[in-house]
């Protein structure tokens, strides 16, 4: 559907996208992930047809596009910024798009209204942008984007600048309207519960390099190198060399000694130990299990759902844990950490 071969972009001497390459398939849904800087919305307006390449190609539906001006592409895009005209109404800023790529005014009027029954917005057709809250402008600009049936849409960080509530609400709806609508999707976001909770494929990102293109699931459970590992969500990290014991792989850290959950890393390695906070089961007593370490409470976050809970362990490692809400611990407390062998990521 959409082929990037060897993408790579210079701003004069700054390489902002090196020699990057992936491929999406019709009605995926992929986003582009890292940290500000890292050559995300780059490599999204080059394949819009805003930014010229240095080096490289960017094929869609088995088409070169790669020096074709943007209108020549049948492209939607939707900005964080929801470049709507304020002076005209919802209706008038939908139509525009439509009336730029050819349609005739039956036509346009006809997929106005059903562009506005796809955003749930059909009693808001005569407003202006100025009087609709951020959510229904991000939903009429993905309308616009929508109407003119693009081989692909664009999202760059559209959700950024609204509230928690609200952002999450927006996820779950554009998530539901890109499946019923079947749209090939490329999204551009530094948020990592957007690219896991919408994406079929994560692309992280980092200095302008990929750094791991994957599901969503593998990249949390199996990240392929520290930065992911550190980037895509929070983690208890230590560090030590491998020694095999007892047909077990262990890592020794300090006064630690942390079982892996194989032996295919040799004798002698050096390696990085992650573990998920939701991974790490805290209690007042010791129980002898595998990876229990004793630590003291140093914080703890009452989230609603859940409790973020700091623990400081013998040798100054601030171990992270996820428990029930409103725990019956309190900081200060010592405390016994641990986490089963299957669940450490190696790396």
């Amino acid at each position: 559907m959409l082929e990037v071969n060897g993408f790579t972009k210079y701003y004069g001497d700054l390489c902002a996208v090196q020699d990057l390459s992936f491929r999406i398939e019709e009605g995926e849904f992929v986003t582009l992930l890292g940290p500000s800087g890292c050559g995300k919305s780059t490599t999204l307006h080059s394949i819009a047809g805003l930014v010229e390449p240095t080096e490289g190609q960017i094929n869609l539906r088995g088409d070169d596009v790669t020096d074709l001006p943007p209108e020549k592409r049948n492209i939607g895009m939707a900005f964080q910024s929801t470049a709507l005209f304020p002076h005209m109404t919802v209706r008038e800023n939908i139509a525009y798009g439509l009336k730029m790529h050819g349609y005739s005014k039956a036509d346009v009027s006809d997929r106005v209204e059903e562009s506005l029954e796809l955003v749930d917005m059909p009693e808001h057709g005569d407003h202006r942008p100025g009087e609709l809250s951020g959510g229904q402008q991000q939903r009429v600009s993905l309308a616009r984007a929508l109407a003119y049936e693009p081989d692909i849409l664009l999202l760059d960080e559209p959700l950024t600048g609204l509230d928690r509530v609200l952002r999450e609400e927006m996820r779950g709806w554009l998530h539901r309207v890109q499946r019923e609508v079947g749209v090939t999707t490329l999204y551009v976001t530094h948020d990592q519960e957007d690219a896991l909770s919408m994406s079929d494929k994560v692309i992280v990102l980092n200095d302008g390099r990929a750094q791991q293109m994957d599901s969503p699931e593998a990249i949390y459970e199996r990240p392929t190198n520290p930065f992911v590992a550190e980037f895509v969500g929070k983690s208890t990290q230590f560090a030590g060399e491998v020694t095999h014991e007892d047909s077990h792989a262990v890592v020794h850290n300090d006064s630690k000694a942390i079982t892996l959950p194989d032996t295919s890393h040799g004798a002698g390695e050096s390696v990085s130990v992650y573990v998920r906070p939701e991974d790490i089961n805290v209690g007042t007593e010791p129980t002898g299990a595998t990876n229990e370490f004793p630590g003291t409470v140093i914080d703890i976050s009452n989230l609603g759902n859940r409790a973020e809970m700091s623990i400081e362990l013998a040798d100054g490692t601030t171990a992270l844990a996820h428990t029930e809400r409103f725990p019956d611990i309190e900081i200060g407390d010592d405390v016994f950490i641990r986490f089963d062998a299957e669940r450490v990521i190696v790396l």
